[in-house]
């Protein structure tokens, strides 16, 4: 999900990067693996990258998995940095928002527009799909997944045994953790992660305070919404769920946690509908067991991140096998059959979800919705938003703020205005 590097470095090594990785790499054999980096380990995740194992050996591409534990994706982003500067990028690498255009700039990435021109991207991708996977007007990633990250996943037997209704309002949200703590019941599955309890800040921010503030505030970050009421509203809620949920949190990743909901350890998870792969995979009955409900909100809102996959330039993926990737991870049979497993929505637009799970469904048409209505809103913590450096500064705040309980709101709104905002 994060990606940071020091862009400087990259720049003063690039050149020089591209022609050692052309001495150090063979040429490619039919025999070859191409290497691909990705950060996909948990057990839904693991299913569906098992099609693109499958999808890609049928098509004569044989790939070498490099999965990197850790659901946010920073050791797999740090270790991309590493090779890139050593001239040694993985051939195939999964990538997401800014960061794509970042590794562009730099000359690294495979332009994908052949494939894009005979696949017709242009009318069968998302439209967000299509800003997101382009450099000055070229394609230079494969647009794969489009996920949902304002979710609020629900142990229904938990709430049933005590008598607590789904709520439907943050401060209702607060009441049942309340309750559920007075019964001995730990709420949240939440780790200690810093992108996790980020993502319950952002779920938060936008649920309470509408898509517009939460543009004007953590986007764009005007210090009129900063500085707003409303702004001290969700603070004061962030801070009540954190001495609700803190002493109960351990250093587990989200996987865990979802491990947790299922056995009753924890009544509720507030995540991405990678939540929904996992469930899957482990047979549990969606929505009737664990049930899928949008955060509470003001608007039939859409927070989103997209995953997609990007070729880097080397002699195991010349334009050749890079056209072979790309035309068969964008095709509409893949996509469909991958996104089904992963608990996510394809990137492409002509795709029936016919045989998907319901919450899937709910999730497009909430998509579709929210785009017509202006509250299709891509995630600041999960990469899509905002430049990487400004993510992870964001972030940063955010998980100190929840962690330190004499850091003072008009402090955490200083820190963000401080953020520099640029690429």
């Amino acid at each position: 999900m994060k990606f940071f590097f020091f862009i400087s470095l990259l720049v003063l090594t690039v050149s020089g990067a591209g022609s050692q990785a052309k001495d150090q790499t063979p040429p490619a054999t039919a025999a070859q693996e191409v290497e691909f980096l990705h950060w996909w380990t948990a057990k839904g995740e693991v299913a569906a990258f098992s099609l693109v194992t499958k999808a890609l050996q049928d098509a004569g591409v044989s790939i070498l998995d490099l999965p990197v534990q850790g659901g946010g994706g920073d050791t797999a982003m740090s270790i991309l940095q590493a090779r890139a500067i050593a001239g040694t990028p993985p051939d195939i690498v999964q990538l997401e928002g800014p960061s794509i255009k970042s590794w562009a700039a730099l000359g690294f990435l495979h332009k994908l527009d052949q494939v894009a021109v005979d696949e017709n991207w242009q009318q069968n991708l998302l439209p967000i799909a299509q800003d997101t996977n382009q450099y000055q007007g070229h394609y230079v990633a494969i647009p794969i997944t489009v996920h949902r990250l304002n979710w609020m996943w629900i142990n229904r037997k938990v709430l049933r045994q005590y008598g607590l209704a789904v709520p439907t309002s943050w401060d209702a949200l607060i009441d049942v953790f309340s309750r559920l703590k007075q019964n001995g019941v730990e709420p949240l599955a939440l780790g200690k992660d810093q992108w996790q309890v980020a993502l319950l800040f952002e779920n938060l921010a936008f649920g309470y305070g509408g898509a517009d503030y939460y543009r004007r505030a953590f986007i764009k970050m005007e210090p009129q919404a900063l500085n707003s009421q409303t702004t001290y509203d969700i603070l004061a809620r962030f801070r009540a769920i954190s001495k609700l949920v803190k002493p109960g949190m351990s250093h587990m990743r989200w996987d865990e946690g979802t491990q947790l909901l299922i056995e009753g350890e924890r009544a509720f998870q507030i995540s991405g509908d990678w939540v929904l792969g996992d469930l899957l995979a482990s047979n549990i009955a969606v929505p009737s067991d664990i049930g899928c409900y949008p955060t509470p909100s003001k608007q039939t809102g859409f927070i989103y991140n997209m995953d997609s996959f990007a070729l880097f330039d080397s002699p195991r993926t010349n334009a050749d096998t890079a056209q072979i990737v790309s035309k068969t991870l964008s095709s509409p049979h893949f996509q469909q059959s991958f996104n089904a497993l992963k608990g996510a929505i394809p990137a492409r637009n002509d795709i029936n979800l016919k045989g998907y799970n319901s919450c899937s469904v709910n999730a497009r048409a909430d998509m579709e919705k929210a785009s017509e209505s202006g509250q299709l809103i891509p995630s600041i913590v999960d990469s899509m938003a905002v430049s990487p450096i400004a993510q992870r500064a964001t972030s940063s705040e955010i998980f100190r703020f929840f962690n330190d309980e004499t850091m003072a709101p008009e402090d955490f709104i200083l820190h963000l205005q401080n953020i520099p905002r640029g690429e």
